[in-house]
């Protein structure tokens, strides 16, 4: 019984951490085994890619009893594992300790140039009436590649449009432009469209598969990356 105590809640601590700190958001409910998490445990977390900078919330809530005649005290973070390099994590209570009832967040965040999925493993350590128990809350992180992409940088002078995009994409500038080339998360050119050297140019991509991309345009000199999603 005291294994499946499930506790938990809360962050994640103040051991290692950022100076941000995440905003506790709305309650959500705990199940019988005392907690509730948003995002759902062992679910994704929001993509991000190498290079830059990247940061999510976990809300977690934290009931009173587990199956309705353990009762719940407190429970607080004692390992984080699985995070990229590069990233780390913080808490709100910045001590990592929720008690029964309440309600607390775990920012993650940083930057890695190491690609791959990632498993996210939050362990709390709970007391309860039955006792201390453990238990380990696991979510998974993807890191999508930028390899071949030579330039991410990301100019208000470069409009794509729209984005979301489903069968074409619009792509103006301040300047004149000419081969226009579309990567995709794992930098693999999937596309390539010329527009004469126009200041803009319709792009099909009714062909692309629905994820993440990157489109480069180059004016002969300078070359700009913006991403885009394809619907």
């Amino acid at each position: 019984m005291k294994k499946t105590l499930l506790f938990t809640a809360l962050l994640i601590g103040g051991l290692s951490q950022l100076s941000a700190q995440c905003v506790i958001g709305a309650a959500c409910t705990p199940s019988a085994q005392g907690y509730c998490t948003v995002p759902v445990e062992n679910t994704n977390l929001p993509n991000g890619t190498t290079n830059v900078g990247y940061s999510t919330d976990i809300q977690f809530t934290l009931g009173t009893s587990i199956f309705g005649f353990v009762t719940i005290t407190d429970a607080s973070i004692s390992s984080v594992t699985g995070l990229p390099s590069g990233f780390t994590y913080s808490t709100n209570p910045t001590n990592g300790t929720m008690l029964a009832g309440t309600s607390a967040c775990m920012q993650i965040s940083g930057s890695t140039s190491t690609p791959g999925t990632y498993s996210i493993a939050a362990t709390f350590a709970s007391n309860t009436s039955s006792g201390p128990s453990s238990q380990t809350l696991t979510w998974f992180l993807t890191i999508d590649a930028t390899t071949g992409i030579q330039s991410y940088n990301e100019v208000s002078k470069l409009l794509v449009s729209p984005n979301p995009a489903t069968n074409e994409l619009f792509v103006a500038s301040a300047s004149h432009f000419g081969k226009v080339v579309i990567i995709d998360a794992l930098g693999k050119t999937v596309l390539s469209h010329d527009a004469n050297y126009s200041a803009q140019t319709t792009i099909n991509i009714s062909s692309l598969s629905k994820g993440v991309y990157f489109l480069q345009v180059s004016d002969g000199t300078n070359l700009t990356t913006k991403k885009f999603i394809k619907d």
